[in-house]
């Protein structure tokens, strides 16, 4: 189920996944990660699984959905196998797996662009297992793997850094052991969120090539946040403006670790334990001072935020007496709906933006089609509704054209001189009726906003990328 929910290849692309399926289709894959190796430098894993994707389907968007679904199927037996040691109930366990599987409270997960992220998630909650079995048994090899599994899990996208120190304490706290392991445990946990911090903002700009700038170190340069105050401003208005569901998730673990511990189902420590992670679950947001933008998007805040408060309800299995089985099974099911229902609305969000992405795919197959050597196809957008995040950034439709219709014929975005609606970031202006350009009408699609017209004729690809479109 958990697979299902993710495999969802009907879809195509939506955003970077475009770009890359046209890069792996047009050029091949060595050389594709070739040409993102500095970009990613900084995440050095960061593709690995897209590209994994790409390789079995030789560039279709279908293989990243595949590799989606193996990730968080990995999740949910990721957390069911960390929990065996210690849990009584394999029906708790589950339901904690689900909504770690299907992260309600986190709808980018559904997304292709977030595949590095949900593999880095895979890892923390490999490195659980690995970290309870290390306070049960205290085997040296069980340290050892906490390490590399956060370094490697890291190395694909650095967003659970905090998470992993907070998870080792948490389990720290609650299972028995030595105090010695506990102290070591969290310390291999903070040793492996400190060294890829180390690496990805120190080291890396020390082996990247003059004139370079990895993805971390080109948002550091230009927005990075000054300080805790205004990290605090930035997350905190985040979640006001767009992060509802997060904050009723947040308030939900409270509650559930008020009753569980009301009703004696765990310790009255392990509920004010887990009341306390979900309170201190946005704190984990600390991982992107390093952009403003960052800061204020719900998709990344909500990511740390849904792993945090996993690590709340994590407490429950971990710490339940077995004294209430009826109530805990009814908590348990409650869980499992929320997950269900979180997985449904998180897909449904997303729908909307695909059916736009195709309904102008589908209406600029025939056109590219028409187009004929070195031809191209200028799309005029009279509606608003093209060219921003989830409908075609500029940068994408090109490689959406070439991937859907396997046509590698130029096609081009741009808005009319004057537009009622604000550009997207890029957005070029043209006029395809003027300034000396031989461009054919070619077709309109009629979008809520207005027309979309279809143009095609000879465009040199440079007044795009200088945006001076005349």
């Amino acid at each position: 189920m958990v697979f299902a929910a993710h495999f969802r290849p009907w879809e195509g692309g939506l955003l970077e996944e475009w770009a890359l399926a046209r890069d792996w289709q047009l050029d091949g894959g060595f050389r594709v990660l070739y040409a993102y190796i500095e970009w990613t430098l900084s995440r050095p894993l960061h593709l690995l699984p897209t590209m994994a994707g790409l390789a079995i389907t030789n560039g279709s968007p279908t293989g990243i959905f595949g590799i989606m679904g193996i990730v968080a199927a990995g999740q949910f037996l990721a957390v069911m196998w960390a929990l065996r040691p210690v849990s009584r109930s394999i029906w708790i366990n589950a339901a904690v797996a689900l909504f770690v599987g299907l992260h309600p409270l986190w709808p980018a997960g559904y997304l292709q662009r977030f595949l590095p992220a949900q593999t880095s998630a895979l890892a923390v909650f490999i490195a659980l297992g690995f970290i309870i079995r290390w306070l049960q048994q205290g085997r040296t090899r069980w340290l050892i793997a906490t390490f590399l599994v956060l370094v490697l899990g890291f190395a694909a996208y650095q967003g659970p850094a905090a998470v992993a120190p907070l998870m080792a304490l948490t389990v720290a706290l609650v299972v028995p052991s030595t105090w010695r392991r506990k102290i070591a445990i969290v310390v291999v946990a903070i040793g492996a969120s400190a060294l890829i911090t180390l690496y990805s903002i120190v080291i890396v700009r020390l082996v990247t090539p003059v004139g370079q700038d990895s993805y971390e170190l080109s948002n550091i340069e230009t927005s990075v946040v000054k300080g805790p105050r205004e990290l605090v401003h930035y997350v905190a208005g985040t979640f006001i403006n767009s992060g509802n569901l997060l904050v009723l998730g947040i308030i939900a673990v409270v509650i559930l670790g008020a009753v569980l511990s009301l009703t004696r189902v765990i310790p009255y420590t392990a509920g004010w334990l887990m009341a306390g992670v979900a309170l201190v679950s946005p704190a984990c947001a600390i991982v992107f001072f390093g952009s403003i933008a960052w800061l204020q998007d719900i998709d990344r805040i909500g990511y740390t935020t849904s792993l945090a408060l996993a690590v709340a309800l994590i407490v429950w299995p971990v710490a339940a007496v077995g004294r209430q089985t009826r109530l805990e099974s009814i908590f348990a099911v409650a869980l499992a709906i929320v997950a269900l229902v979180g997985c449904v609305v998180g897909i449904a969000r997303w729908q909307p933006y695909v059916a736009t992405q195709h309904r102008l795919l589908s209406a600029l197959q025939p056109v590219v089609d028409r187009a004929a050597g070195d031809e191209g196809v200028v799309v005029v957008d009279h509606s608003g509704t093209f060219g921003y995040l989830y409908t075609f950034p500029l940068q994408y439709l090109q490689g959406a054209a070439i991937v859907a219709d396997g046509d590698p014929t130029k096609v081009w975005l741009c808005f009319p001189e004057e537009s009622s609606y604000p550009l997207p970031s890029g957005g070029v202006t043209c006029d395809p009726s003027g300034n000396g350009l031989d461009l054919t009408p070619a077709g309109t699609l009629a979008m809520p906003g207005g027309d979309v017209d279809f143009y095609i004729g000879k465009v040199d690809v440079h007044d795009f990328e200088t945006k001076e479109f005349k």
